[in-house]
């Protein structure tokens, strides 16, 4: 097998697994648009999964790879510049390049370095492919099958999963009695709740551990509460590195009823949840200045 054939497939998988992977959680990835201050163009982030897919598919195939190789490269410079912004000028460190996919979503560092590594590839690939697509005349029905059940596939997937983002509506107020917390915590409608549902072995849950620290210290609530989606075993190193002051509720499968987006945290006030906040906690500082204020 060729260079140029290995670096087709491998960048084309990366595509595509990225594009089911958001479709999985598109609204995640939609959310992850309305906070780069793009409310409007929410829409665009099944477009995006639709462009993904395709060009996934187009190198995995060998079709027209110079003109695939290009749109790639322009992409993926295009979203690398937003997220070095993002991360600069907002602190948004979620790329949601693989939609809740934590294991693939990792630092900051990793993220550039792959994203440089794909399009050293990329470019490997446009300078030695071939304008035109190879022949296909055997396969050519087996292709356009393959291409048309992905495409569908991600369609339904992106449409059953979407839901649009309201920035404006995420302070809403929602009462204890219709959520899935009443079934995990008792509250009492005399005092203020954080509560912070995390997984031990999600890499955005660890960083935000550090800033639910400093909650604890600076009295943003009467209660601190962690909810962890692990056992007392996993608990005792966590509790060796990250020494929290804070106590933490070991779960199984039953936190699962409240989230599966992790971390996921609930700031409550007389009985209600006041601000739901997902992915990875902001300073105590901003918190207050853009929720409590």
């Amino acid at each position: 097998m060729k260079r140029i054939e290995i670096y087709s497939i491998i960048v084309g998988i990366v595509f595509i697994v990225s594009a089911f992977a958001k479709a999985l959680s598109i609204s995640h990835f939609a959310k992850i648009i309305a906070d780069y201050g793009f409310e409007n163009l929410q829409f665009l982030s099944i477009f995006i999964v639709f462009v993904e897919a395709l060009l996934g598919l187009a190198l995995i195939f060998q079709i027209y790879l110079k003109q695939t190789s290009s749109i790639g490269i322009l992409l993926l410079t295009f979203f690398t510049i937003i997220y070095a912004y993002g991360l600069i000028f907002m602190d948004i460190k979620d790329c949601g390049c693989f939609g809740n996919i934590s294991i693939l979503n990792t630092s900051p560092i990793f993220i550039f370095i792959r994203n440089a590594v794909l399009t050293y590839m990329l470019v490997f690939i446009w300078v030695f492919g071939r304008a035109q697509t190879k022949e296909l005349n055997s396969t050519i029905k087996f292709i356009i099958a393959v291409i048309f059940f992905a495409m569908c596939t991600i369609a339904f997937i992106s449409g059953y999963n979407y839901q649009y983002v309201n920035k404006n509506n995420e302070n809403r107020i929602i009462s204890i009695k219709d959520s899935a917390l009443k079934d995990i915590v008792n509250i009492s409608k005399d005092s203020t709740y954080f509560i912070f549902a995390f997984s031990y072995n999600c890499p955005h849950c660890l960083n935000s551990i550090a800033n639910l620290k400093e909650y604890k210290e600076t009295n943003i609530a009467d209660n601190i509460i962690a909810l962890a989606l692990g056992d007392t075993i996993i608990e005792e190193a966590f509790t060796e590195i990250f020494k929290p002051n804070f106590p933490i509720r070991n779960y199984a499968k039953e936190l699962l009823k409240l989230t599966n987006t992790f971390p996921k945290a609930y700031y409550i006030r007389q009985d209600s949840i006041i601000v739901e906040l997902s992915g990875e906690l902001p300073c105590a500082y901003l918190f207050k200045k853009l929720h409590l204020q």
